[in-house]
């Protein structure tokens, strides 16, 4: 069912009566800390709901002192509607005009006013304050929806067209991207609960029981209970205020800023390419509010697009875990300097034009040229696993757009593109080991082995392109050269292999080595081998370590020889006669103790009949 609840953000200049307004709406009084009772303002992100007939309201009041625009920011985050709270006594002032113009950067697309201590002001001004705030709205992308007077004198009366409203306001639709996603505003400890933490859900759902991810710590969790305000539930949904009991944290370990989510879902990235808009001139060095998170950045303009918009890099002091199209607040000494938006939160290894071709791309949702690009600047695969990060996209979504795009090779098994570039340099590759060697036997497995960026259906598909064209031959479930003058390729590979084992004598080579330097898939490899060992051939000492017997019994008249002249072998005496790794040492004296005239102590073998 969906969830019609709505989480409103209230904003306004100082002392111009939010959580005096929110207190007449619910009882609650946002004050809640002696420092904030003192004082008579709001310091921190305040939380509280009102149950109305045909949903939940989650309240946010947000500090209206300047100096607290960072906590403002968090606290905007995630909501779906503004209520802009103006005195009529004062008008609009600085801090409702910046309130605002953070929730229009934001993307938060409706807001409704309230126009406080109506009591205070004639008919005359309030209606010249409704004017200034229309005026203000006009040119932003935020609509004011409706704009309602209201007094702490007359408020049972002000508050029921306020109420109604909110009981019957179409929720704003936003873009769900299917896993839970969760910036901590508050972390604390509760005697006899442990961990809680406070936040807004901004996607997917999140359930008790639940393990989840603090990625700035890499540290998962576990989820052991969670409250939609002050009641006890065992879900939580986007627009929910939600508080989580975390096990497997402490909450001294938590700070306001970071992500939890579902694990395997994101990466973090110190460098971003992002939309900024909104600005007149931009500073070097920035801070970056992202979610409840800041960070120190480094903005390098990419490309200018219309005015006060452009193409930009941000360097960050620390990984970011954001997600396509999410947005975010640049601000420096105190001012907000823009808005902005995540083109590219993952980071790629791309030359500066094909970067702003991607973004431009981005920018026009245009997945397919998008894909078309990061397939190009990816020679060894381009990825789908993060499309969700990437481009806010199921896996579904991006497996229908990749099979519409020409000239690449998709993997829908792998999730993978490859560029027909990659596809050609792998045709030639293959070629030019035929010419090199016209008796080599090639397979997928085989030239992974090789290739290990390359999937095996990949490689696969490039050798039936080959064979179709009449340019290799398949026998014997393997791919030879047209030259090739084998004519039983598995006698040829039994044949082939002994002849390496008996070069390497005393120290070979563990098989998956051979089976790449002759092109062979390990399935061909592994049958040639079982067929030497059936023949007594080679003999197998170890999971990885095959010798021919006439190398092993040389090895034994050696052994033999030192236990003969120095009365033990092990070894130390070994190496001298047998310079090789103690990996080799070892596994041949091993195989001496099979013998019964043979017996160990310690470290040493000797013969038995050497015991007394």
């Amino acid at each position: 069912m969906p969830n019609n609840d709505i989480l409103v953000g209230l904003a306004g200049h100082i002392d111009h009566g939010k959580t005096s307004f929110i207190k007449a709406l619910n009882g609650f009084d946002g004050d809640e800390r002696e420092e904030e009772k003192q004082r008579g303002i709001t310091l921190d992100i305040s939380f509280s709901n009102l149950k109305l007939p045909n949903r939940n309201i989650a309240f946010i009041d947000v500090p209206g002192h300047e100096k607290l625009i960072k906590n403002m920011i968090a606290g905007a985050f995630g909501v779906d509607v503004m209520c802009l709270i103006v005195a009529s006594d004062d008008g609009l002032m600085p801090q409702s005009i910046e309130h605002i113009q953070i929730a229009n950067f934001l993307g938060i697309k409706k807001c409704f006013c309230v126009i406080s201590k109506s009591d205070k002001s004639s008919e005359a001004r309030m209606q010249e304050v409704q004017k200034q705030i229309e005026d203000f709205f006009s040119p932003l992308q935020i609509k004011l929806e409706v704009i309602f007077p209201f007094s702490a004198f007359s408020q049972e009366r002000d508050k029921e067209p306020i109420l109604q409203y909110l009981n019957t306001l179409e929720k704003p639709k936003r873009e769900d991207i299917g896993f839970f996603r969760y910036y901590i505003d508050r972390a604390f400890s509760i005697s006899g609960a442990g961990c809680v933490v406070s936040g807004s859900s901004l996607s997917g759902e999140v359930t008790k029981g639940d393990k989840l991810f603090v990625y700035d710590l890499s540290k998962e969790v576990s989820v052991r209970g969670l409250k939609i305000h002050s009641d006890f539930a065992t879900s939580a949904l986007p627009s929910h205020r939600v508080a989580l009991n975390l096990s497997g944290v402490s909450a001294n370990e938590l700070k306001r800023g970071m992500l939890i989510a579902k694990k395997g879902y994101l990466r973090g990235f110190d460098s971003l390419e992002v939309l900024l808009f909104g600005f007149s001139s931009l500073p070097k060095y920035a801070t970056l509010h992202i979610g409840a998170k800041k960070v120190n950045v480094k903005i390098t303009l990419l490309h200018s697009l219309e005015e006060g918009k452009a193409f930009a890099n941000l360097s960050c002091e620390e990984k970011i875990y954001s997600i396509f199209e999410e947005a975010f607040i640049l601000r420096s000494d105190n001012q907000t300097l823009c808005g902005g938006k995540i083109l590219a939160p993952i980071t790629d290894p791309i030359k500066k034009i094909q970067k702003i071709q991607l973004l431009f791309a981005l920018l026009k949702k245009d997945f397919h040229q998008a894909f078309s690009l990061l397939t190009l600047a990816h020679p060894r695969g381009f990825g789908l696993i993060s499309s969700t990060q990437r481009f806010a996209l199921s896996h579904t979504q991006s497996i229908a757009i990749a099979k519409e795009l020409k000239d690449v090779y998709f993997d829908e098994k792998n999730l993978v593109l490859y560029s027909h570039k990659t596809t050609l340099a792998l045709q030639e590759s293959i070629l030019n080991t035929f010419a090199k060697n016209p008796n080599a036997l090639l397979s997928a497995s085989s030239l992974k082995l090789k290739n290990p960026w390359a999937s095996e259906p990949y490689l696969q598909s490039i050798l039936d392109t080959l064979l179709k064209h009449g340019k290799i031959e398949l026998k014997n479930g393997l791919y030879v050269s047209k030259e090739s003058k084998v004519k039983n390729h598995a006698d040829f590979l039994v044949d082939k292999l002994y002849e390496i084992l008996l070069s390497q004598s005393h120290s070979p080579q563990a098989p998956y080595n051979i089976y790449e330097s002759l092109n062979i898939d390990r399935k061909s490899g592994d049958n040639a081998l079982k067929r030497l060992c059936a023949s007594s051939k080679v003999i197998r000492l170890e999971h990885n370590l095959f010798i021919t017997s006439k190398a092993l019994n040389e090895i034994l008249v050696l052994m033999r020889g030192v236990i003969e002249k120095e009365g033990y072998v092990d070894v130390g005496n070994l190496k001298e006669v047998l310079p090789l790794s103690r990996k080799y040492l070892i596994a041949y004296l091993d195989y001496l103790d099979s013998f019964e005239d043979i017996a160990k102590e310690g470290m040493k073998r000797i013969y038995k009949h050497q015991r007394r």
